[in-house]
């Protein structure tokens, strides 16, 4: 057997030789284009705010719905963060595709098996052709390795693609997050805005009853009508209607707020039917910039991971256009005697390496390029159209706070007056210098008053938890995965900033 004589003095086998340098050039190419964050340019403030407001306090944005001082509110967005099963799917997922990462990158690394095998031999004596006949017994043990060399970076590229998808989904997570957050308490205020609404209706319902009454004591004092009567009535049963849609509603929103909270729908009914203080109040205006924003935004840092997991595929797709280096070898020991097995006269050993590369192929591989290339782009142009449609989020919710806000203030003053002018009405009528009519039109005046302040501020409550959607805050971080400490870290990407 041919050997090579090391300067030093080894003797080594040709064949290790080989595969030493070969091992060597595994690391030397890789390629494909290297990933670099995209940038944007973004406005620097925002169309519907006075001014920009730097948001400091992050530990106060990762738990954003305690601001408003509601402890229903906090006991059941903790319970949802704790069992919503959406987020228990998603966690699934995410451990799915560590796990595949795991299977990528094993492709850097030699395959081995190891074997053994006994057989035993007779010979026919009745043979006419000259053996002897006899018996005969073969023991092997060894083990077989095969490695596919990684000379051009596609099992690299491929493995940097799978950390770019483990780090989108953990995104996608924290995106879900934040969407069930913003969900659930949309629908808490939702039921909250419904019950004060309610109330109002019943107060209503109970003014219109002592209106009739009124009405008919008039009448039967000569001071009053059967229209009046009649006209009172109908308001009333009029009145009367309303609770049950807004019960429904109230019904309704109970029963998704069970099921996101990680129950059933009935779970949390009769404890939201218990009285509570009202309407939760908006807090101050959580704003920021709007490179925050794609900061903070979970769902933009899984487009932007998206991208590089696409970008990375155009190198593992590449690698398939060039020859593929494979070592295969085998070691292992052969005896006619299980006691001379492990004798070095029995050992016995091969090694190569093998080439393999397609002459034609129909153009397959150039094709894999371009489809890779084709989904790149369109990654790309995905994340820039994403950044628009969150920057115009924030505008609609600034939009929605500002208007609001600014209607309340003359709802304020609808309720005000129009109080004023039913209590006038009413004592007139009791006096008798006034027909029934005047009264019925200040309550339902009056009411419809009261009923559109209650509704602007549930819009308001509902439009700052949009804003904090938006904003892209309230994910809470994970437990770090054991994978990972296996993993090379990626450094979190910042788009263009």
């Amino acid at each position: 057997m041919r050997t090579y004589m090391h300067p030093r003095g080894w003797n080594l086998p040709v064949p290790v030789v080989a595969l030493v340098l070969t091992a060597g050039l595994s690391g030397c190419t890789t390629v494909g284009p290297d990933y670099h964050p995209p940038r944007i340019a973004v406005p620097t403030h925002w169309s519907e705010a006075q001014g920009n407001i730097s948001v400091a306090d992050q530990e106060r944005l990762r738990t954003w719905w305690r601001a408003f001082n509601d402890p229903m509110l906090d006991r059941l967005l903790d319970r949802a963060l704790a069992n919503n099963q959406d987020l228990a799917i998603a966690q699934a997922r995410l451990q799915q595709a560590r796990a595949e990462r795991v299977e990528i990158a094993a492709g850097l690394g030699p395959t081995v098996s190891a074997g053994g095998s006994g057989n035993a031999l007779r010979a026919s004596k009745r043979l006419d052709d000259g053996t002897l006949g006899g018996q005969s017994r073969t023991w092997h043990a060894g083990f077989d390795a095969s490695w596919e060399l990684d000379l051009f970076g596609g099992t690299r590229r491929a493995v940097e693609s799978a950390d770019a998808d483990i780090d989108a989904l953990a995104h996608d997570h924290r995106a879900l997050q934040v969407s069930l957050l913003s969900e659930l308490a949309t629908d808490y205020a939702g039921l909250r805005s419904a019950q004060t609404r309610l109330t109002i209706v019943h107060d209503n319902i109970r003014t219109l009853r002592e209106g009739e009454r009124l009405a008919e004591r008039a009448m039967q004092h000569g001071l009053g009508t059967s229209t009046d009567v009649m006209q009172a009535r109908a308001e009333r049963e009029s009145a009367e209607a309303q609770p049950p849609v807004l019960e429904a509603d109230i019904a309704r929103l109970s029963h998704a707020i069970g099921v996101l909270a990680g129950g059933f729908p009935g779970d949390w009914r009769a404890t939201l039917a218990e009285p509570s203080p009202g309407l939760p109040i908006a807090p101050a205006l959580p704003l920021a910039l709007p490179s925050d924003v794609i900061r903070q935004r979970p769902d933009l840092q899984a487009d932007e991971r998206r991208l590089a997991a696409a970008t990375a595929q155009i190198g593992v797709a590449e690698a398939e256009r060039f020859p593929h280096f494979s070592i295969p070898l085998s070691i292992g020991t052969s005896a006619s005697l299980l006691h001379d097995l492990f004798s070095g006269a029995s050992l016995a050993w091969s090694a190569g390496i093998q080439a393999s590369q397609t002459l034609y192929d129909g153009a397959r591989a150039r094709a894999g390029v371009t489809a890779a290339q084709a989904r790149t782009a369109a990654a790309r142009l995905a994340y820039e159209r994403d950044v628009r449609l969150a920057l115009r989020d924030v505008e609609d919710a600034l939009t929605g706070l500002n208007s609001e806000r600014l209607r309340q203030v003359s709802l304020a003053a609808a309720v005000n007056d129009s109080q004023q002018a039913l209590d006038g009405a009413t004592r007139l009528y009791r006096k008798g210098l006034s027909g029934y009519l005047p009264v019925l039109t200040a309550q339902r005046a009056a009411n419809q008053a009261r009923d559109a302040l209650a509704w602007s501020q549930g819009e308001e409550v509902r439009s700052a938890i949009s804003l904090y959607k938006a904003l892209g805050v309230g994910w809470q971080n994970e437990q770090p995965h054991a994978d990972d400490i296996n993993r090379p870290s990626v450094p979190e990407k910042v788009a263009g900033l």
